[in-house]
């Protein structure tokens, strides 16, 4: 009986554990779910060195490690064939976009928007840790302050929350904002170095818009902004 009633508990802590992480959001659930993996990993290890098995792991280790420099110089040996493509890779995976109120990132190989509040009554907050209603707040305030701000916070609403309209006109009102981009600006929206090639520039631009194109759960706001980017970095060469 007692069996049971444990069994029972711990079956009820479970489905109310599924239940809260199922309404978390979704860069809570990432944090939570690295981090139950490095508790299972821990509590794993202890399990083997409990059970005296931690010893043939050990041993594997120890017998690899001096295979560890053979390795090495084998994977350097590809370097001069891999090193365009790794510093292609690095160079455009990471697009940045910053007004008054808002930073935002925009991880080009997931399409994934984060950001952070500079300003306001949020500020130092996470965008993606906010609430909806907070967010909805924070628009308001960048409505009556700073359109540009409204613009890219109505964008990443509109992306990060589908199910969320806006009121009005308010998703279009700020897509043709007409400020002034600089080239450090422009280089940042593509994920570009100053060194970047004009095939280089064209490439990101592309990269970018498959991934936030109206068409494909973009917004018309980072479309313009993509665009004014692209056109920016042409004009100079």
């Amino acid at each position: 009986m007692p069996r049971f009633i444990i069994v029972l508990l711990l079956l009820c802590v479970a489905v109310y554990a599924i239940y809260r992480f199922k309404r978390l959001h979704k860069e809570a659930k990432k944090q939570l779910s690295r981090k139950l993996i490095l508790a299972a990993l821990f509590v794993l290890l202890l399990v083997l060195a409990a059970t005296g098995r931690l010893n043939w792991i050990a041993a594997a280790i120890g017998a690899l490690l001096p295979l560890v420099p053979r390795i090495i110089r084998f994977a350097m040996s590809f370097g001069p064939t891999l090193s365009p493509y790794f510093r292609r890779y690095q160079q455009n995976k990471q697009s940045s976009m910053q007004t008054r109120f808002l930073s935002l990132q925009i991880n080009l190989l997931s399409g994934e928007l984060q950001g952070e509040v500079l300003e306001g009554s949020y500020k130092g907050e996470k965008l993606q840790l906010m609430t909806i209603v907070q967010l909805c707040e924070l628009l308001q305030e960048c409505q009556q302050q700073d359109a540009e701000s409204a613009g890219l916070l109505t964008a990443y609403m509109q992306r990060m929350h589908p199910a969320w309209k806006p009121e009005g006109e308010t998703g279009s009102d700020y897509s043709g904002n007409t400020s002034v981009m600089t080239e450090q600006q422009a280089r940042d929206i593509l994920g570009v170095s100053a060194s970047a090639t004009k095939s280089e520039i064209i490439k990101a631009y592309k990269r970018l818009m498959q991934k936030l194109h109206p068409d494909r759960g973009g917004t018309d706001y980072l479309a313009v902004q993509i665009n004014k980017a692209k056109e920016v970095l042409l004009k100079l060469f």
